[in-house]
């Protein structure tokens, strides 16, 4: 059974006053300055100062939506190969002001359109571009995609440079080395300042047990490193850099207008920044024919997508306290429908097992009146039943049966 997804919310200070160019960078950095530099950066600056901002030409494409999903990548060449090191689906809802950011491995094995063999998703750009990598997402995660932005590697080193570094606590010392890609991390365990060339091997790192999926965990530190230091007027100073930084051509590659960043530098208030989630596609690392691969767990997909990037995630739906009790006997089963509860946004306050484990159906027990009995149960495909204990610390016992044994 998979291990539960790792579901970290980022917290953010604000600053009061600040111009909406600032908060245009913060906003980028937060979500898209990871391994690979800055995507969807868009800002601008007074008279004086020369502005290039790289983006697709024509009118905005945002307007009139309330809800879309962004695909971010970092791209980076090695061996003449462009291949996508960081994978990233931003869903954006405009109207409740919320943004889920799930994070899919490099190396997860899936079925690209046109290839005979499955192969790793971070070999669809090379194959086909943006839209082919963009039509492999949507294949594997039966989700639409509908902008995406991908971004030289490259480029990293130079954007967190130009921010004047950032302040890491390095949770182990680093170190690999390969030759062929002119690829060498070392970076010391410890808190310390770095530059952009360390920042960026700190959050490339994969060569240990954790492979991949402790990868996507560094970059998520990262970002929320960068964030915070984005959100302070120290960052002010560093823009006339920056500017000069994003009239390197080909910096980006997107289908977003500049029109486009300018709407999504102005959504991210406070509010917005309270309900912005980082999630990870949940995966085993497997070796198959000598090749190391992240297999995804098939089952949660339906879940992740449906939640995250379909719209069945609001975060009102914290407001429900539900607790998730094993009444078939089946192992981690609970578990994994926490995980899947926390998918929608459901507060699931604990795990347990029902006093026997002999139900057919599983039952969504009523404790407290709510909005989001009925909800819950569509979701579960769950019989209610209503058992109303005011001590209860749940409003909503779910209680998991025989019928959800192969699901």
């Amino acid at each position: 059974m998979p291990d539960r997804t790792r579901i970290a919310k980022q917290s953010f200070k604000s600053v009061k006053r600040r111009p909406w160019y600032v908060i245009a960078l913060w906003f980028l950095i937060s979500f898209c300055l990871l391994t690979t530099g800055v995507v969807l950066y868009i800002w601008k600056v007074n008279p004086s100062i020369v502005t290039s901002v790289i983006w697709g030409q024509g009118g905005g494409r945002l307007d009139g939506l309330t809800e879309f999903n962004i695909l971010v990548a970092g791209l980076d060449e090695y061996g003449g190969a462009k291949r996508t090191d960081t994978i990233m689906i931003m869903n954006i809802s405009l109207t409740d002001k919320y943004a889920n950011v799930v994070s899919i491995p490099r190396d997860t094995r899936v079925n690209i359109p046109g290839v005979s063999r499955m192969d790793k998703i971070n070999s669809a750009y090379q194959r086909g571009g943006a839209e082919l990598l963009v039509r492999t997402l949507e294949n594997f995660l039966g989700a639409q995609i509908d902008f995406y932005c991908v971004f030289q590697i490259k480029a990293a080193a130079a954007m967190i440079d130009a921010m004047g570094g950032v302040d890491i606590d390095v949770e182990k010392s680093l170190r690999y080395t390969d030759r062929a890609q002119n690829l060498y991390i070392n970076v010391p365990k410890g808190r310390q300042h770095l530059d952009g060339k360390t920042a960026t091997e700190y959050a490339r790192f994969r060569h240990d047990a954790h492979g991949d999926l402790g990868r996507i965990e560094r970059q998520q530190k990262l970002i929320d490193a960068l964030s915070k230091k984005a959100a302070s007027y120290e960052i002010i100073k560093h823009l006339p850099r920056l500017a000069m930084e994003l009239m390197k051509n080909d910096l980006i590659v997107t289908n977003l207008s500049f029109n486009d960043g300018v709407i999504l530098s102005r959504i991210y208030d406070d509010q917005m920044r309270r309900n912005t989630m980082f999630f990870t596609m949940p995966g085993t690392p497997e070796t198959i024919g000598g090749i190391s691969y992240v297999t995804p767990h098939e089952k949660e997909l339906p879940y992740l997508a449906g939640g995250l990037l379909k719209g069945g995630f609001h975060p009102r739906n914290r407001l429900v306290r539900i607790s998730v009790e094993n009444g078939c006997g089946s192992p981690m089963i609970a578990q994994i429908y926490r995980t899947r509860l926390e998918y929608y946004g459901f507060n699931v306050i604990k795990t347990d097992n029902a006093r026997n484990f002999d139900h057919d159906r599983t039952l969504v027990v009523v404790k407290h009146k709510t909005p989001f009995t009925n909800s819950v149960a569509r979701l579960l495909g769950a019989d209610v039943v209503n058992d109303y204990d005011q001590d209860s610390l749940a409003d909503l016992e779910v209680i998991l049966g025989r019928d959800k044994l192969d699901q």
